[in-house]
């Protein structure tokens, strides 16, 4: 094949048909158990296919798929936000317990269902029995301790 000089407006029909070939040929099925089987998000079934993400975003739209769903993005084995509930860690982009928040997790539930304490006591009880939030600090939010009690409150 001929190459133009540099600096030519030319035409690569060879691209086009290429990229176009590429996109009529992906396989739908195989779009459908990335998306909702196992969770991924459009831009990485993209890169797998090799197009691009609104391609991607476009045929999931044709088969009534809706994206950017909280299922997605908080999915265990494809964790997607910033932040871990407390309890859990983040590694490789699988959410994992964190050993140490899950002991706190157990003291909150059971000074609240035990110990019959409400949010604000238990935050002074795991302020004095030294225990560190995420900040590293030892003082407790009666909101943060609501928040661990209810994720927790029937696991464990």
């Amino acid at each position: 094949m001929h190459l133009p000089e540099y600096g030519k407006n030319a035409p690569y029909v060879v691209d086009f048909i290429e990229i176009c070939l590429k996109v009529k040929l992906l396989d739908l099925a195989k779009i459908r158990e990335m998306s909702v089987d196992q969770g991924l998000t459009a831009p990485q079934i993209a890169a797998h296919f090799g197009v691009a993400r609104t391609v991607i975003l476009a045929r999931l739209h044709d088969m009534g798929i809706r994206t950017g769903d909280v299922v997605r993005t908080t999915n265990p084995n494809n964790y997607r936000l910033r932040v871990a509930p407390y309890g859990y860690c983040v590694k490789a982009g699988k959410l994992l317990l964190n050993k140490s928040e899950v002991r706190i997790c157990r003291t909150v539930v059971d000074l609240i269902e035990r110990q019959l304490k409400n949010q604000s006591e238990v935050a002074r009880e795991l302020s004095r029995l030294g225990y560190k939030n995420r900040a590293g600090k030892k003082e407790w939010d009666s909101k943060t301790v609501f928040n661990i009690y209810n994720r927790w409150k029937n696991k464990i």
